[in-house]
């Protein structure tokens, strides 16, 4: 989630990374009434429905504003993967080492391990794979920043029109080579235009291209995300209706619900330009301090849940952004506290 200051014509790519920041910390607080799904009334569980399937977009405009902010840019190999390294893997380090502790105290409750090997090789387990399931999120980014060097080169010197292409197969690979969907497997492999590599691209190319048609351009933004979230929040519930248990399919990154809204979502924020004054200090410190807000926040969520606050607070219709809200701020400003230590900075996020 890397920042740049919010100023010029990319005050919209901060407001889509303050947008997508509050998104995952709103799916993970809907997460558990979601899955209750046939446990619970309908009615109770539409409201996590909305609130996790209306924001699904949330890592694919992250991997997509990577995209728009650095494949443009040209820098020295070296360079690019010792700043990505600073950027992305000590923060992620340091935090991995409190999820390590938090799982060995609270998940296995101060577990005696019969030997320092057997420590050791639980603690190496904790670092291949993440002590938490969102650090799934910094595996895939760092795959992906490995490979900008590459694919920044060609997108400098390729053309519109090669760039649709590269876009309109993976488009493709999203209806006929998903793996969330094998009925609609197609005989042709695609692997080389398939994954986040395409929201990579799609992030570079919206943001450089600029269509004719403003109204045009803007009737389809808002008709994307519309039509795309309309998908998924509908078509989860009838396909959970059929399953008798909660259907995520549809929510899944590379389902083609998830990626009009997703791309909605990015054109009507470059096309529908939004500030208000006196928000630009809460935008722009939500903004500079969102990876640090990513990499805490389900240590957040956990403890906040400990002490009542959760959907159940009231309403979920409120118990849900309330505590979204509460995990937004609170992780924030331990990121702000911990970058006034000296050294913090490095590996705060």
């Amino acid at each position: 989630m890397p920042t740049s200051k919010a100023s010029g014509p990319i005050i919209w790519l901060t407001n889509l990374r303050v947008i997508a920041t509050l998104a995952v910390i709103l799916i993970h607080s809907a997460a558990n009434l979601l899955l209750s799904f046939h446990k619970v009334p309908d009615a109770l569980w539409w409201n996590a429905n909305i609130y996790n399937g209306c924001m699904r977009f949330a890592v694919p405009i992250f991997v997509m504003l990577t995209g728009a902010l650095v494949l443009g840019k040209e820098e020295p190999y070296g360079a690019f993967v010792s700043k990505s390294f600073q950027r992305i893997v000590v923060p992620f380090l340091f935090w991995n080492m409190f999820f390590v502790y938090f799982n060995w105290a609270v998940r296995l409750r101060h577990k005696a391990f019969s030997s320092l090997e057997e420590a050791i090789t639980w603690i190496g387990q904790q670092y291949f794979t993440g002590g938490s399931y969102h650090f799934w999120y910094v595996y895939m980014i760092i795959g992906v920043y490995l490979f900008i060097p590459i694919i920044g080169t060609w997108i400098r010197q390729a053309s519109d029109k090669q760039i649709q292409y590269f876009l309109g197969i993976w488009l493709l690979t999203i209806l006929f080579n998903n793996p969330h969907f094998p009925i609609l497997d197609f005989p042709v492999p695609l692997p080389y235009f398939t994954g986040y590599l395409g929201y990579l691209v799609l992030g570079y190319y919206l943001r450089h291209h600029e269509f004719e048609n403003l109204g045009q351009i803007r009737f389809w933004a808002i008709a994307l995300f519309v039509v795309g979230t309309a998908w998924t929040l509908i078509g989860t519930y009838q396909l959970s209706l059929r399953d008798v248990k909660f259907y995520g399919l549809l929510y899944a990154n590379f389902s083609p619900s998830v990626v009009l809204s997703t791309a909605g979502l990015f054109l009507a924020c470059k096309y529908f330009p939004w500030e208000n004054r006196f928000l630009i200090p809460l935008r722009e410190w939500i903004s500079s301090h969102s990876y640090g807000i990513y990499l805490v926040h389900i240590l957040v969520l956990f403890y906040l849940a400990k002490v009542g606050i959760h959907y159940k607070l009231v309403h979920p219709s409120l118990g849900i952004p309330l505590t979204a809200f509460s995990c937004l701020l609170i992780s924030g400003s331990i990121i702000w506290l911990l970058r006034k230590i000296p050294g913090g900075a490095k590996v705060a996020g």
